[in-house]
């Protein structure tokens, strides 16, 4: 871990304009942690040394910047393990108070969980200070407009003044689980309203601040192995009112889910053969156990390490795979 008078980048340079995309899920971020730890231990390689630019939304920021900070991914694994239980331990809270006046989950576990994964002195590193490309991605609540968090290394002097835990934090505000986040005289929530998936705001990034060329640059995108988490379908379960939509979260995490996959495919199209998408396939029952992203007991951490040592096993050694990401 390097101090913030260190965060610049290694000597060492990816053969390729190389961006790594890392896609929000809450607790299911564990699965991208443990599938990016399996990739540094095979490859001998970091994805601070691989990419060009590491771009994240929600629990992807969090992670990414840890890894543009130089945490190795393993350590992100086990700290998600770690602190995943704390941060979604549901606050005892009368019926009416918790359901219009508070959110079920308090910020400052995940206050906590980043200090410990960056340390306090790192955490309150502004972003016009670290040198590696990072974005991180949020929603100005206050306004309604987007927020593309920028690191010097990718906006030079129009880099983000905000702190890498604010910046964290603004992206992690989850209407319906965390409260709004207050920057200044800005309120903030999270960046999965609009970029669940940032691949397309890393893109853009990359081809305007990094002067990538489009055609020369490739992408691995990374979700949470949440595919299979919308409405279930069957001729005997009725479409949901107006109090089902609102009280089980059905309409945000649909919008999520939603324009998470249009990033997608608009990556893919652009990219072509250089883009890369992995993301975890559950079964039933492992769908049944991830579905929710707050859920962070043993089952739910089970089946995501094994999600994502399956992704690995499927991605490595195929032709414009993992292989060449790592290369």
């Amino acid at each position: 871990m390097t101090s913030p008078g260190e965060l610049e980048r290694s000597d060492r340079r990816p053969r390729r304009n190389q961006i790594l995309a890392l896609s929000g899920g809450g607790y299911r971020g564990l699965y991208t942690a443990a599938f990016l730890e399996r990739c540094e231990a095979h490859y001998g390689r970091t994805c601070r040394e691989q990419f060009g630019l590491i771009a994240g939304t929600s629990i992807g920021a969090l992670l990414a910047a840890g890894l543009a900070c130089g945490v190795k991914a393993s350590v992100l694994t086990a700290k998600m393990q770690e602190h995943g239980p704390k941060i979604f331990s549901r606050r005892p809270r009368r019926l009416p108070r918790r359901f219009f006046h508070s959110a079920p989950f308090d910020s400052r576990a995940v206050q906590a969980a980043i200090t410990d994964v960056l340390t306090e002195e790192v955490a309150q590193t502004p972003l016009s200070r670290i040198s590696t490309p990072l974005l991180i991605t949020a929603v100005r609540a206050t306004t309604w407009t987007p927020a593309i968090f920028r690191s010097r290394g990718l906006a030079g002097k129009e880099a983000s003044n905000t702190t890498l835990q604010d910046a964290i934090l603004a992206s992690a505000a989850a209407p319906t689980f965390f409260p709004l986040w207050r920057i200044g005289q800005e309120d903030y929530a999270d960046g999965g309203l609009i970029a669940n998936a940032p691949d397309i705001a890393a893109l853009i990034a990359a081809l305007r601040d990094l002067s990538f060329a489009r055609t020369s640059t490739y992408m691995l995108s990374i979700g949470t192995a949440g595919s299979r988490a919308g409405l279930p379908h069957s001729a005997n379960v009725p479409s949901p009112g107006v109090l089902q939509w609102f009280f089980t979260r059905h309409l945000i995490q649909m919008t999520m889910g939603a324009q998470e996959a249009m990033a997608i495919g608009h990556a893919r199209d652009l990219l072509a053969s250089r883009y890369l998408r992995v993301d975890g396939s559950p079964t039933d029952a492992q769908a049944r156990v991830i579905k929710d992203l707050d859920r962070a007991d043993r089952k739910a951490t089970q089946a995501l390490l094994g999600l994502a040592e399956a992704s690995f096993v499927e991605h490595r050694g195929r032709a414009n795979g993992l292989d060449d990401c790592f290369a």
